[in-house]
């Protein structure tokens, strides 16, 4: 476990360096031709009891900060270095190690990407937090426990997020087919009795029941504002990539909800793995086929006229009535 955990340290402890070293140098970098080269390097130096091999820090950092280009510089600091093994360490044996600390520290510090946790500060304040965590305990405990450290919080990050998802209410834009958040487009146009919704995760079992209690948010807010009574709740699934059973219950629980109120949802543009799971599943028979749709624009006209025949003709549909215009001016 020691040594897996050791191997995994100076590999992340490389790979992160080396990305540094390509980015300020402006050329590609292979992570698994990286692995590969210190996997074979490593096998073939233990079949001669060779120290373990990995890229080197300190002496990137000198090279770098003087300007090395070639990798021929490699074999020029070999032969300087046996020369030295060989005849010119009585030069060296008294002088003190900070001296040769202060050498690797100056380059070092050029390597240092102190505007990185500014940028974090005003864009993101949960990957600032994984970034001075690994800095700090990287610095006062070790390489290895920053890595495991920022690679935990990260992990805890990715779950929180996933469930937890972000969802928002949609309203048309005016005078168009689209729709977007109201929050960010306020003057985006809801219709009465209908709730447009938009799931922007995955649906599985972490989140099903944030879901649900989101889309019944949703629905409350939607009934304060609206004139009449909630029918429809539109669910736009485009950015729903994946679904797994747990996902499947909370969808047939909400439409089975639903139809006990008296309403009736309505799904859009699910791709072609969820319509499977869907079929399969037993949820197009259960929701109806007639609601389903491609787009929300489409299901929102269907929404219209159905909502429009059962109050006699008393509910406007606005969203045709500007499809006519918009055409009338294209063929125009």
């Amino acid at each position: 476990n020691g040594l897996f955990s050791n191997n995994c340290g100076v590999y992340g402890v490389h790979i992160h360096c080396y990305s540094q070293l390509a980015a300020q140098n402006d050329y590609p970098l292979d992570t698994n031709r990286e692995l590969l080269g210190l996997g074979a390097a490593n096998f073939l130096g233990s079949m001669f009891q060779a120290y373990p091999t990995t890229g080197s820090f300190s002496r990137s950092a000198i090279k770098q900060s003087v300007g090395t280009k070639s990798i021929l510089s490699g074999m020029f600091v070999a032969i300087f270095v046996g020369i030295t093994l060989l005849w010119l360490t009585p030069v060296f044996e008294y002088m003190p190690y900070p001296t040769f600390a202060a050498i690797i520290i100056a380059a070092a510090l050029a390597l240092f990407d102190y505007p990185e946790p500014i940028h974090l500060w005003k864009v993101d304040k949960l990957d600032l937090l994984v970034w001075l965590s690994c800095f700090f305990v990287t610095v006062f405990v070790g390489v290895d426990y920053g890595i495991g450290v920022s690679a935990g919080l990260s992990l805890l990050i990715v779950l929180y997020e996933s469930a937890y998802p972000h969802s928002a209410v949609l309203g048309r834009l005016h005078e168009s087919s689209v729709y977007r958040n109201v929050k960010q487009y306020p003057d985006a146009e809801e219709y009465d009795g209908i709730v447009i919704a938009r799931i922007d995760a995955p649906l599985y079992f972490a989140n099903t029941e944030y879901t649900r209690e989101k889309l019944s948010k949703y629905q409350e807010a939607a009934a304060l504002r609206s004139k009449i009574p909630i029918k429809f709740v539109i669910i736009d699934l485009a950015p729903v990539s994946h679904v797994d059973s747990a996902g499947l219950n909370c969808i047939e629980e909400l439409a089975q909800t639903y139809q006990a109120k008296g309403l009736t949802l309505v799904l859009c543009n699910p791709n072609k793995p969820l319509l499977d799971k869907f079929v399969l599943g037993g949820i197009v028979d259960l929701v109806g086929r007639d609601n389903f749709f491609v787009g929300v624009h489409d299901a929102v006209n269907s929404c219209l006229k159905k909502l429009s025949d059962e109050e006699g003709g008393t509910v406007v549909d606005k969203s045709d009535s500007i499809d006519e215009e918009e055409v009338e001016k294209e063929e125009k």
